[in-house]
């Protein structure tokens, strides 16, 4: 406890996105070791606690007060303070207008700001579900990006969006695209006559980026939040965004994507594909029943994988169409190689969608901690076993942590780890470009190269390396840009997640002791 120093700002409020931007942002501009930043709710201390961070002072804060906890050199205290207090109070010329007549209540950004239709919400869970039914009942659309919402909550709220003919995206929505305006997390794609659905947010980067290389765009995206499709939930806020992609002239082919849909919903789901009068293709994750893919019943084919989601909107939209842009770069086949695959993932789908590509191919057990058929759960946080496939935007990585898209130190660490391990032959990872995410992935990546090769006088470098980068060359930075860094470091750098987890399964395929 000695080196934690805590700042309480008593009846000092910021929403959770901005806390995770300010603890990232503060620490590397300080090089402190640690800054977290968390309003003082019991949740948030319980955290605090687990995490050794918990002083008297921070203990005493109550949930309407910020606690900012700092681990520092005493060198870097100073800084990091004056960097946490930078961050805490906007300039005049960095306060928007709706900052600077400072509005306290959802009625007075409204009054402040008419004609609004839409309210983002990042608030604690605690607090979240109040504030989404007072902008639902304001006849607004929310998109809520809090978590650890109970389920019963989460119903209620759609049952009152259905009620007001409004929509709830969330909770735990991090993404959408609305008439090519980007929300959350989200890339610089085209706009175009391609609707998504997804309970995904990586899933609806992947699409969109790809449905972009190809020519294609984006109508609108709605994200569901990732319990939607499940059968607690019913797929309420799915079939009010269809009902909006049915009505929409602009749309003329629908996507949709299902993290583990259970059947009662995906029966219900059919019965909404039927009144839509457009085709509608659909990638259920997590999903083991081969008689939905490749299956094509009243117009909605169901298929395996998120680049054949994209492969199949072409061949409905535009089959003149070039998709080889698709598959590029690509690589020869890589030498055979004897030890285990880790994959290291920025979220769930991106890395269900490796694992699954992966797993004919793989010997051996595997191990995840995102539930994927045919593997084994790996406990939380756990070192790799055998082949193994981590989510690190999974919960116990982000409670009271900045999500790995927005700072991924934590998921470099995790690769580092890997190469150091003898038993790693392979490394197969993501980076997520877009707004709202980390400028420096590849920068990180190779540094954490550079770091693990230090560590074992070079020995890692015989593991290969394979990536996945999604993105557009209009993000900032760009995919070509983050690309280039990966390739110059010896990284292989294929065309999506669905061809880089097959070129790093290739290197184990038939090797019996890997």
């Amino acid at each position: 406890m000695e080196n934690v120093h805590t700042l309480v700002l008593r009846s000092v409020y910021r929403d959770s996105a901005f806390l995770m931007r300010l603890s990232s942002s503060a620490r590397e501009a300080s090089g402190a070791d640690q800054v977290s930043a968390l309003m003082g709710t019991p949740g948030n201390k319980d955290l605090l606690a687990a995490s050794g961070l918990l002083t008297a002072a921070a203990a005493e804060a109550g949930p309407n007060d910020l606690v900012v906890s700092i681990v520092a050199a005493p060198d870097r205290l100073a800084a990091a303070r004056k960097a946490v207090e930078e961050r805490l109070t906007p300039t005049a010329a960095t306060a928007t207008p709706l900052a600077r007549q400072q509005a306290k209540s959802l009625g007075q950004a409204l009054r402040v700001q008419p004609g609004t239709n839409l309210a983002i919400i990042s608030t604690a869970g605690d607090y979240a579900k109040f504030e989404a039914a007072q902008a639902l009942a304001a006849g607004l659309d929310v998109l809520l990006y809090s978590d650890n919402i109970a389920v019963p909550d989460e119903v209620a709220l759609k049952g009152l969006a259905r009620e007001k003919g409004r929509l709830l995206m969330g909770p735990d929505c991090g993404t959408a695209l609305f008439q090519g305006v980007p929300l959350g997390f989200a890339n610089n794609v085209r706009r175009g006559t391609v609707g998504l659905v997804a309970s995904s947010g990586t899933g609806i980067q992947e699409v969109s980026c790809l449905l972009d290389r190809c020519g294609l765009g984006i109508s609108y995206a709605y994200g569901t939040g990732r319990r939607d499709f499940f059968d607690a939930v019913g797929g309420v806020t799915a079939a009010a965004a269809l009902e909006r992609l049915r009505d929409d002239d602009d749309t003329k082919a629908i996507l949709v994507i299902a993290q583990a849909p259970g059947e009662e919903t995906r029966r219900r789901m059919a019965e909404v594909y039927k009144t839509l009068g457009k085709p509608v293709l659909t990638r259920y994750i997590g999903v083991d029943d081969a008689r939905l893919r490749n299956s094509d019943r009243d117009g909605v084919q169901h298929v395996g994988t998120l680049l054949d989601l994209v492969l199949g909107a072409v061949r409905l939209l535009a089959p003149a169409l070039d998709t080889g842009d698709l598959f590029l770069p690509n690589a020869p086949p890589p030498a055979p190689r004897r030890g285990f695959l880790r994959g290291v993932f920025s979220g769930g789908t991106l890395c269900q969608e490796a694992a699954q590509e992966a797993l004919p191919r793989l010997r051996r057990d595997v191990y995840s901690n995102v539930p994927i058929p045919g593997t084994k759960p790996l406990p939380a946080r756990a070192a790799s076993v055998s082949h193994t496939f981590v989510d690190m935007g999974g919960d116990e990585f982000t409670v009271g942590h900045p999500h790995p898209m927005l700072f991924p130190e934590e998921k470099m660490e995790r690769i580092t780890a890997e190469l150091y391990d003898p038993d790693t032959a392979v490394v197969l990872t993501d980076l997520v470009l877009g707004y709202g995410t980390c400028r420096e992935q590849a920068k990180l990546l190779v540094r954490a190269l550079d770091k693990a090769s230090s560590m074992t006088g070079g020995r890692c470098r015989d593991c290969l390396v394979v990536a996945s980068v999604t993105g557009t060359d209009a993000d900032t930075p760009s995919r070509s840009e983050e690309m280039a860094i990966l390739r110059e470091a010896g990284v292989v750098v294929l065309g999506n997640t669905v061809m880089a987890a097959r070129h790093a399964a290739q290197a184990l395929a038939g090797v019996v002791d890997g």
